[in-house]
């Protein structure tokens, strides 16, 4: 939820760095995918809350919890 790319990465390294003792897959992952998973901040920063918040499989249910 950084306002600007540089500060995202200065937290991304501490997650990384605080969980991976307890975590060390998961955080292997992380790193391995930071930029794609850091992507959304290549576009305007008016458009980051709705590609932060976009989850495909709630997406595609709410369609289905609509009709039923």
């Amino acid at each position: 939820m950084a306002e600007i790319r540089d500060d995202t990465h200065k937290t991304f390294d501490y997650t990384l760095k605080r969980f991976e003792a307890k975590y060390p897959k998961a955080m292997e992952c992380l790193a391995k995918d930071r930029e794609e998973l850091l992507a959304f901040y290549d576009y305007p920063a008016e458009h980051w809350v709705h590609i932060r918040t976009t989850n495909p499989i709630e997406s595609t249910f709410a369609t289905v919890r609509l009709r039923s």
